[in-house]
């Protein structure tokens, strides 16, 4: 795997964290938060989909700007061309996920409706071998680079 990472130094629980992101034709990253475990933070934490998916059509899970990966597809497909910057908002508050991309919010999750590890509420399956509700509620923030370019700045981070 062609995986880096950049952490925050401290861990959060509830939080809103405001930021900007660019990406290129084919990026895939992600913004990664309540990750309990730096080592395996794919399995241990939640993801933000941070993706070219300008002018898909089709929604998804797992593709599309804004999923929170593996888990819930975003209402939309808010992102805008490659080359110009996005603004995303993430709040975490107990079991509510909410982000807000581009002014829309794409994303209302309670986590507390993810009971069973592998699957989501609507019967589809998800690669997570612990229900996504029994996941830390404090732990890393962090992004990840999937080997094509992707950029961010005026990130900042508030807990709540």
């Amino acid at each position: 795997h062609n995986f880096d990472y950049l952490w925050a130094k401290d861990t959060y629980g509830d939080f809103i964290l405001d930021l900007e992101f660019q990406v290129t034709q084919g990026t895939n990253s992600g913004i990664f938060f309540r990750t309990a475990d730096l080592k395996d933070p794919v399995y241990t934490g939640m993801e933000i989909q941070i993706s070219d998916s300008y002018g898909r059509d089709k929604v998804s899970k797992t593709g599309t700007a804004g999923a929170v990966y593996d888990c819930l597809v975003p209402s939309r497909n808010a992102i805008k061309p490659p080359g110009e910057w996005n603004r995303c908002i993430l709040t975490c508050r107990g079991s509510r996920v909410e982000v807000v991309l581009n002014g829309e919010k794409v994303i209302d999750m309670n986590v507390d409706e993810w009971t069973k590890a592998g699957e989501n509420p609507d019967g589809t399956r998800n690669k997570f071998k612990q229900a996504i509700k029994d996941f830390a509620r404090v732990g890393y923030v962090g992004f990840q680079d999937h080997g094509r370019p992707v950029w961010y700045r005026n990130v900042r981070i508030k807990r709540l």
